[in-house]
């Protein structure tokens, strides 16, 4: 853009020029020529004329004396000839030299016309010459010709002087013109590259950036144009941006992942949901087969492509992590009837269905852990019933089993109100400044009677001086005292340590045993209600199933973290991170 104006100008008008100069040399060479040539015979035909009449009466012997003298007047070439076409006398030629010119076009004219005319080139002088012949009559009588031959050569030198001057007039009104065209070229070019700036500046959206053309002419009502067409781009742009930047938020915030699939089956658009479910990372231009791996999914998405209708079904996805979706397919048009691609929400669905689950294990637990106790109170009742009554002996044995499992039965419900009452936000957690160790202390006392009948020993790892925390007393004597129970019942030989400790900068107090330690696979399961690693023995001992989803209640309640450390065989370390 920089010089292509003016080089295209100057193309333009330099071709013009050579077009122009060459026009005038062919009109100077054709044109002018033939008007210098007529007016030239013309005045050559007179001159014959006038010497025709000048030859009456000349001897043969004068004949190349008046030939001469004929040339010294008219500066002409002249040539008498008889009626044959010899030459009887010539100014410039020896004449028994000269060939016979009855065949010479300017003598077959003069023939049947006043005067014949021709141009011709002379091989003698090497150049055209102009010939114009006339009859000689004496007294009525044919007796020859007589012609006159000028030169062109002065024609030529006066139309090559005419046209060199005609060339130079024309090149300098040319060079005159041009350098004002140059000028007014240079001067709209500026104004174009002005405006070609400030349109690449609105390109990359400089909208407020101002162009300045006073004084320009067109330009001037241009630029106020272009300023008002930069206002509303900008304006429309803002708003534009705006309705994105409101649908990209809505698009964000929707809490269901949400896929937009174009006909070619690559997703085009993605929100943070879907990316945080499927990918982890940008899942856009990815054919949606490699992000949702799902026949069902894929079945979908055929189905609503054929029907062009909304469908929904259920899928389940092992990646990275097992989860349950409803996923509801939409048909997309930009444009009435011509499908562009489909729109799929993802509802997650897993907790609904975990949730779920753990009602109907919950309600076959508690219906299994009470069946078993009233089952054996009912059976011990009849008996006594039946006459085992006065069996003082049997007696006194069924009613202790009546006993125990009835406390059995009330510690079972005792755990499920307390988890109820934790769960609907009854037990409320009322925080103080508590000391630990006081409560490490008050936990070991209480169960130093339990351990020592199993011959364990019970151990505190403290360190010196008191750490005080913001918690609920009771709430974490309840935490403290349900771990240890927990170690103790399970734990037949070795120890049970109680202790604090830090860990990343965070301080936690622990329970550590010598039992026979969790599987693996397990370790995820504990703190379930109901779930028991060895049911059977834990039944034995007297456990509900509850204490350790209590423990995670409440240390949830506190806003805590705990963590369960266990290798089989090696014993189980539970940690509360306060």
């Amino acid at each position: 853009m920089k010089r292509r104006i003016f080089r295209r100008t100057f193309i333009i008008y330099a071709a013009v020029l050579i077009i122009s100069v060459s026009v005038i040399n062919v009109y100077l060479s054709s044109v002018i020529r033939n008007s210098y040539i007529d007016n030239l015979k013309k005045s050559l035909a007179i001159q014959t004329s006038v010497a025709a009449y000048a030859f009456q009466g000349i001897s043969d012997i004068n004949i190349d004396t008046f030939c001469r003298d004929i040339k010294e007047k008219t500066l002409a070439r002249v040539t008498i000839i008889d009626t044959g076409g010899r030459v009887l006398g010539d100014s410039d030629q020896d004449v028994p030299t000269m060939d016979n010119h009855s065949g010479r076009p300017e003598i077959q004219q003069a023939l049947t016309a006043p005067v014949g005319s021709a141009i011709r080139f002379s091989s003698t002088l090497q150049h055209d010459l102009l010939y114009s012949a006339r009859k000689i009559e004496e007294h009525g009588k044919h007796t020859g010709f007589i012609r006159l031959a000028v030169p062109l050569t002065r024609i030529n030198k006066s139309i090559n002087s005419l046209r060199l001057r005609i060339n130079l007039t024309v090149i300098l009104a040319f060079l005159s013109f041009g350098i004002i065209l140059i000028w007014q070229t240079e001067r709209i070019r500026k104004f174009v590259i002005r405006v070609s700036d400030y349109a690449d500046a609105i390109a990359h959206g400089l909208f407020r950036k101002k162009l300045y053309m006073e004084g320009a002419g067109e330009f001037t009502e241009l630029a106020r144009n272009m300023h008002n067409m930069a206002a509303e781009l900008e304006k429309s742009i803002r708003t534009k941006d705006e309705e994105a930047e409101r649908l990209n938020v809505i698009l964000k915030s929707i809490p269901d992942a949400l896929l937009l699939i174009n006909m070619h089956g690559t997703v085009e658009l993605s929100n943070n949901t879907a990316r945080d479910l499927f990918a982890h990372g940008p899942i856009e231009g990815r054919p949606f087969l490699e992000v949702v791996r799902s026949p069902a999914f894929m079945h979908l998405i055929d189905e609503v492509k054929q029907a062009r209708m909304s469908g929904s079904t259920e899928i389940v996805i092992d990646v990275p992590e097992e989860k349950y979706l409803f996923v509801r397919v939409s048909p997309l048009y930009y444009q009435v009837g011509e499908l562009a691609g489909f729109i799929a929400i993802f509802h997650d669905t897993t907790q609904m269905k975990k949730l779920e689950q753990m009602r109907k294990d919950f309600v076959a637990n508690v219906s299994h852990e009470i069946k078993t106790p009233v089952t054996a109170i009912q059976g011990f009742a009849e008996t006594l019933i039946d006459g085992a009554l006065y069996d003082r002996e049997n007696a006194e044995k069924f009613l202790h089993t009546i006993k125990d499992h009835s406390s059995r039965l009330n510690r079972l419900l005792e755990d499920l109100l307390t988890i109820s009452r934790l769960e609907l936000g009854v037990i409320s957690i009322v925080k103080t400044e508590v000391n630990l160790v006081d409560i490490i202390e008050s936990v070991m006392n209480t169960v130093l009677i339990h351990a020592a009948k199993k011959d364990l020993r019970i151990t505190k790892n403290t360190g010196q001086g008191n750490v005080f925390i913001n918690a609920d007393r009771d709430r974490t004597e309840q935490i403290l005292l349900n771990l240890v129970d927990n170690a103790v019942k399970f734990t037949e030989k070795g120890e049970v340590e109680i202790g604090l400790s830090q860990e990343g900068g965070k301080g936690f107090f622990y329970v550590r045993d010598s039992g026979p330690g969790i599987p693996e696979k397990y370790l995820s399961r504990v703190g379930e209600r109901f779930f028991r690693v060895d049911p059977s023995r834990s039944r034995e001992l007297g456990g509900t199933g509850l204490g350790l989803a209590i423990v995670k209640h409440l240390v949830r309640a506190h806003g805590w973290d705990m963590k369960i450390e266990s290798e089989e065989g090696r014993g189980t370390t539970v940690k509360v991170y306060y």
